[in-house]
């Protein structure tokens, strides 16, 4: 078995490389790919680049060259409910884009046409990574992330994509794409986000404090559902 896992900054797969064993490096396409072991599991990390774009073509070339049982994001995230703060955590259960718009064709908001207007992940997984959260005691939360190739750092952004999801915990740059790309690779997934900044004027700042604990964080969480997944 293969455990697929992707982060879009260093600082989102640090600590996962640095619990690999007997890491080898393999270039496609101008991306990196580490494969290796974590608790004795076989598993690849790519490190996407930021973006909708990026984070699509690494899933991909991941997928295609070493065939995963499961993708995993990880990363951080710009925390949309007011419950929650930063550091905390938020597992997708489904992921949308907030930066498509085809509804003068009947589509939903956030649907690309001929796609669902919701990536669901797959509901084991989710409950496998619910269960590492508990394991390395942080208090996870599940709900819908939603994506764009912007980082949100404005009250006015914020009111805009809650009034069109509500529903919405998160919000980043890859979660949705990748999600997109294994949907229809057909494999399964699931996004992993720590909240580093709260998508308002101080986010810029935020993210920069925070984002090495957060992505420690999420990190800290795939590495325990390797655990569970396997077992």
């Amino acid at each position: 078995m293969m455990i697929g896992i992707i982060g879009a900054m260093e600082e989102e797969t640090r600590v996962l490389l640095e619990k690999m064993e007997n890491p080898q490096k393999e270039v496609i396409h101008h991306l990196e790919y580490i494969s290796g072991l974590i608790d004795n599991k076989k598993v690849v990390l790519a490190q996407s680049g930021i973006g909708k774009v990026n984070s699509a073509l690494a899933t991909a070339f991941l997928i295609d060259r070493y065939k995963p049982e499961v993708v995993i994001n990880t990363g951080s995230a710009g925390g949309l409910k007011h419950t929650l703060a930063v550091g905390d955590v938020v597992i997708a259960d489904s992921l949308a884009y907030h930066d498509v718009d085809a509804t003068v064709f009947g589509y939903q908001k956030g649907q690309v046409p001929q796609m669902p207007a919701l990536y669901e992940s797959a509901p084991n997984v989710v409950e496998n990574i619910m269960k590492a959260a508990q394991e390395v005691g942080l208090a996870a939360e599940k709900g819908l992330i939603v994506s764009s190739d912007s980082f949100i750092a404005s009250k006015e952004e914020i009111t805009r994509i809650i009034s069109e999801f509500p529903e919405a915990y998160a919000t980043e740059m890859e979660g949705a794409s990748i999600a997109q790309t294994c949907y229809t690779m057909d494999v399964p997934f699931v996004v992993v986000r720590a909240i580093s900044d709260r998508a308002d004027e101080e986010a810029s700042i935020s993210f920069d404090d925070f984002i090495v604990e957060a992505g420690k964080k999420s990190a800290e969480m795939v590495i325990e559902f390797i655990k569970y997944y396997s077992e």
